[in-house]
């Protein structure tokens, strides 16, 4: 038996994390995925909430210690972490945990890790073993979330950012143990961020975790003491916030397979879980000239509970805001039709409220499907629609671009990056942060790489 507390043994745990046993191809993942989120963020900086983000922090004003994504601007810590997080997520384009329980965007936590490795000075080997740790208490977490709860997955940064930080702070057991506790006791978030008609809130409840998380661990680093008891304790997070689930598994030996191979790259800028039905609705633009000869479209999905709880979101029918837009099944599989493609550009336009897009979403009805559950690990969909001339075609796309047993290649994760980073970075710009990420080992500086980043 141990005698110390879960979150004790989970700062133990975290600072004895042997990063030279990190499996090459977990390496590769973590830097296909830094460089992932790195374009997430450089595409996103003409996003309402990155702009709100923005000015909020110009208005409070902060010690330049770190840099923002692709800007020429520099802040404070907690600020940067705030500014980079809300640009990694904003477009909804970042990675997805596909998870038994829950789902989510570890890579939401990459902000983290770039900014403290930034502002402590830290080498590429020690910024991808704090990427891999964080994945791994994030799947870890999801594993063991409660996936009817209130609670929105969010709630897990508050763990795994203090983790990061602290890690890369190089904290000692005691110091990181009352940062994880402070963070994961004052950073919870109501699901309701992520239902009915969305807002911009959405776009930012991972980047809020983090940033307080962050400055509980500065706290921390300075004296400040958690809770103890916060997981086991009667009114801990384990009762409250994981339906009083054993977290124990939380600190077990890390091992084959890592959580971050359970995490996919998304191929469109819109929920994961619509992945395949994009790629089923382009597929199915190729095969007809003129969507307009559509008469009637089923997509067929997997009978699940997480899924379920989409289709039966109302507001998602008819979304009024960019936000609900990128998690409407309905306009997402009329946009791949009517656009042959699901773009940021489509959103700026705000697509779903041209007249032919209604029409065509009038025209889906969307079931579920209990024979495609046994396809673990991914969202698949089967498209089927008739044409105004009584014919019918099926399409079927159990795993979609980037997917877990469809991952992108080295150069396609490159072309995606430099599909994002080209209004704000030259392509020689783009070879160097290519390379630095490649190349990411004990030699290089993340220093140097937020340089790179700045324009």
């Amino acid at each position: 038996m141990n005698n110390q507390s879960l979150i004790a043994q989970l700062a133990n745990w975290i600072v004895a994390f042997d990063a030279a046993q990190i499996p090459p191809d977990v390496a590769v993942q973590a830097k296909h995925l830094l460089l992932d989120a790195i374009g997430c963020a450089l595409a996103a900086h003409e996003e309402e909430a990155f702009e709100s983000a923005l000015a909020a922090v110009q208005e409070i004003g902060g010690s330049p210690h770190c840099s923002v994504i692709g800007s020429a601007e520099r802040t404070s810590l907690p600020n940067a972490v705030f500014l980079n997080g809300t640009l990694i997520r904003s477009l909804d384009a970042n990675d997805i945990y596909v998870g038994p329980r829950q789902t989510g965007h570890p890579s939401d936590n990459i902000a983290v890790a770039l900014s403290v490795a930034e502002r402590e000075q830290r080498s590429g080997d020690e910024l991808l073993a704090a990427i891999v740790l964080g994945y791994e208490i994030y799947g870890r977490l999801a594993d063991l979330a409660d996936p009817v709860g209130p609670w929105d997955h969010v709630t897990l940064s508050g763990f795994v950012a203090p983790a990061i930080a602290g890690r890369l702070m190089k904290l000692d057991p005691s110091q990181l143990a009352h940062a994880l506790a402070v963070g994961a006791a004052n950073n919870n978030t109501l699901s309701a961020v992520r239902s009915g008609q969305l807002s911009g809130a959405k776009n930012l409840a991972d980047a809020m975790v983090a940033c307080h998380a962050v400055f509980a661990t500065l706290l921390a680093k300075h004296g400040l003491t958690g809770p103890s008891a916060i997981i086991e304790s009667p009114r801990g997070v384990a009762k409250a916030i994981f339906a009083g689930a054993d977290l124990t598994p939380l600190v077990r030996p890390v091992a084959a397979p890592y959580r971050i191979m359970d995490v996919a790259i998304k191929a469109y800028p819109c929920i994961g879980t619509a992945q395949a039905i994009v790629a089923a609705a382009v597929k199915t633009r190729e095969l007809v000239q003129d969507p307009a000869a559509i008469a009637a479209i089923t997509l067929r999905l997997a009978d699940t509970p997480f899924i379920k709880r989409q289709m039966e979101d109302q507001e998602r029918r008819y979304p009024r805001t960019r936000e609900t837009a990128d998690h409407s099944f309905y306009y997402l599989a009329a946009a791949g039709l009517l656009d042959g493609a699901v773009s940021v550009e489509g959103f700026k336009r705000q697509r779903w409220l041209d007249a032919d897009m209604k029409a065509l979403m009038e025209r889906i009805t969307i079931i579920s499907d209990a024979r495609l559950n046994v396809h673990s690990g991914t969202f698949p969909c089967v498209l089927e629609f008739t044409t105004n001339s009584g014919e019918r075609q099926t399409v079927e796309m159990i795993y979609a671009p980037g997917s877990l047993k469809n991952r992108m290649t080295q150069q396609q994760v490159e072309n995606k990056f430099r599909q994002n980073a080209a209004a704000r970075l030259s392509a020689a710009k783009q070879d160097e942060i290519i390379r630095w990420v490649v190349n990411c080992g004990p030699m290089s500086s993340v220093t140097t790489l937020m340089e790179h980043l700045r324009r």
